[in-house]
């Protein structure tokens, strides 16, 4: 019960921030949509939807959280798909640690998305966030904040992407 009425309140603050983020340019952060996982089986997509300081994107690096399996991402037509893994009994062994997307690019004010399934252990936390960098051809912005809590998201000046686990 304790943990269903944590969950509500994680889901309320979260309709809160999506509130807030509707008010914000579209184009201000990287962000997860859908950012609210109801099942265990569930698939996100990350959205870029500008360059850095005017300079086209040409990779897209999402950190992969604890307690997330079978993480498949989406093809994106122009892009090269690269999966890193952590140290494994061999080649192809080891959880997924970072997807990369390069290739491009993506012109300044383009938006394009980045799909990613995966499936959320029971153990996994409430709060998946998805620490990102996005490569230009000039510079790079590093989306990998973690600011103390979901509400105060807008408070750090380039937060990670985030995902809400309701799904256990």
């Amino acid at each position: 019960m304790i943990k269903l009425m944590r969950r509500a309140g994680v889901v309320l603050v979260t309709a809160a921030v999506a509130v807030g983020v509707a008010a914000v340019p579209a184009s201000a952060h990287v962000v997860a949509t859908p950012n609210t996982a109801g099942t265990k089986f569930f698939h996100t997509e990350f959205r870029v939807g500008h360059g850095c300081a005017g300079s086209p994107t040409t990779a897209v690096r999402v950190q992969i959280p604890e307690g997330l399996h079978l993480v498949t991402p989406d093809p994106v037509p122009g892009w090269e798909v690269r999966v890193t893994r952590a140290v494994g009994q061999g080649v192809g062994y080891g959880r997924i640690t970072e997807v990369a997307w390069v290739g491009g690019p993506l012109p300044d004010h383009d938006v394009q998305l980045y799909g990613l399934g995966f499936r959320i252990d029971e153990q996994a936390p409430e709060v998946l966030w998805f620490p990102t960098i996005q490569e230009c051809e000039v510079g790079e912005t590093r989306w990998e904040q973690i600011p103390p809590s979901v509400a105060e998201w807008h408070s750090v000046p380039s937060p990670a992407p985030y995902v809400i686990n309701t799904a256990w």
